[in-house]
């Protein structure tokens, strides 16, 4: 990865909308958008992946996986991102533990900046039973709550320290919620290429 790339990394509990906001982004700026939950489940969907049931054990726990198979499918898919868009990278929902970011930090890159996505837990509930997927039921849901919760707080602490986190309370609209992450952004001298054609202003 090219020392000139600007990583993001957007952590929030599960249904707090990492996904519509990265894509967002994604489409108005100049960015590669990798979402490791998506990352996960699509190598877990492969019949030959060594990864298969090892993802799908720890999807069907609540638990995050090894350091070592979710930034190596990670870098797999930063490597195959386009020219055109590596000059942002987007990290949906990673790092979560101290052992992935350390382990992404010494073999991939430094993190610019981190956006948490706050949320009550009884939004995030409601949200993803909403969604009807598959592995959203009401115990797994609070499960992945907790045990992001849980996980995630060492990591924030770290970034924090390096004064890199910026909460973002996106009980809101997604327009709004999405101001309130350029916002932040250029608060923190994060520059985006904007795509050509978009009318930022529409957001």
């Amino acid at each position: 990865m090219s020392t000139d790339t600007q990583v993001i990394s957007v952590l929030g509990g599960p249904g707090a909308g990492k996904g519509t906001q990265c894509s967002l982004l994604q489409k108005t700026f100049r960015c590669a958008h990798f979402s490791v939950g998506d990352l996960l489940r699509a190598e877990a969907a492969k019949p030959n992946s060594p990864y298969r049931d090892i993802i799908q054990e720890n999807m069907t726990m609540g638990r995050v996986g090894p350091k070592e198979i979710t930034v190596d499918i990670l870098r797999k898919n930063i490597q195959e991102a386009t020219g055109s868009c590596a000059q942002t990278i987007l990290l949906d929902g990673f790092p979560r533990k101290m052992d992935q970011a350390n382990y992404f930090e010494e073999t991939i890159g430094t993190i610019a900046i981190v956006l948490v996505f706050e949320c009550p837990e009884e939004i995030l509930v409601d949200r993803l039973l909403q969604r009807k997927r598959n592995d959203d039921d009401v115990e797994t849901i609070r499960r992945r709550v907790r045990t992001f919760n849980t996980t995630t707080a060492e990591v924030l602490a770290k970034y924090e320290a390096l004064g890199k986190v910026v909460r973002i309370d996106v009980v809101a609209s997604v327009e709004d919620v999405f101001l309130r992450v350029q916002t932040a952004l250029h608060k923190a001298d994060i520059c985006l290429d904007k795509r050509p054609g978009i009318d930022i202003d529409a957001y």
